[in-house]
């Protein structure tokens, strides 16, 4: 005689999956997202000991965005009058000649091994005029001055911009902060920024600030 499963046994056994498949699939999530967050502190931390490698060999920082929009600034490999990108050069910074962007012979590199284009989060900015402008993408920032949210002043500040707006979770956020700074995304050495969005609840890009003048 040929044996079969009964209704009820199917209905037991789908029964025990979907309790599993309850228990189970949350904290697969929270692992996911956890690795996720220590992938990105890493590589934000990893930034930070090359550029001061990098200050350290050529006496400077590295100009606003040298390589590019979410590109290597000159960690990875030097900076040439070919790949100098001049589109976002603040006053002073010069794409012509060693010494103002180009880097000279004091380069010493590579700072580190490869660029992190982008977050585990990458994702397009909605409307963005750049289809190279990535939310989730890194880059490297020379700026003259910036306002922190909670209305402190730095000058001359280097700094990495991790663009946020609609792909990174704002508890990322806010865990980043946590372990990096103060647990406060409105002061310290990380905070967020939102000029475009005008919401603080949805901040463009997050601020790891490496040396800035008070």
């Amino acid at each position: 005689m040929k044996k079969h499963f009964t209704l009820i046994e199917l209905i037991v056994v789908i029964a025990i999956i979907a309790i599993l498949a309850a228990i189970i699939a949350p904290n697969a999530f929270r692992a996911i997202e956890k690795a996720k967050i220590s992938r990105t502190m890493a590589e934000l931390k990893a930034i930070e000991t090359a550029s001061l490698s990098y200050y350290a060999d050529n006496g400077r920082f590295p100009c606003n965005k040298v390589g590019g929009w979410g590109k290597d600034p000159g960690f990875v490999s030097p900076v040439t009058p070919t790949n100098c990108w001049p589109d976002e050069l603040k006053a002073g910074e010069d794409c012509t000649a060693t010494g103002g962007c180009v880097d000279g012979p004091a380069w010493d590199g590579p700072y580190l091994e490869k660029w992190p284009y982008s977050s585990p989060w990458l994702g397009t900015i909605p409307g963005g005029v750049d289809p190279e402008k990535k939310s989730g993408m890194y880059s490297w920032n020379n700026w003259v001055t910036i306002t922190s949210p909670d209305g402190s002043i730095c000058n001359n500040v280097k700094m990495i911009s991790l663009h946020a707006r609609t792909a990174i979770p704002y508890a990322v956020l806010e865990k980043i902060d946590s372990t990096l700074d103060d647990g406060n995304l409105s002061t310290g050495n990380v905070f967020k920024r939102y000029p475009v969005s005008g919401d603080p609840d949805n901040p463009d890009y997050l601020v790891y600030m490496i040396s800035c003048d008070k």
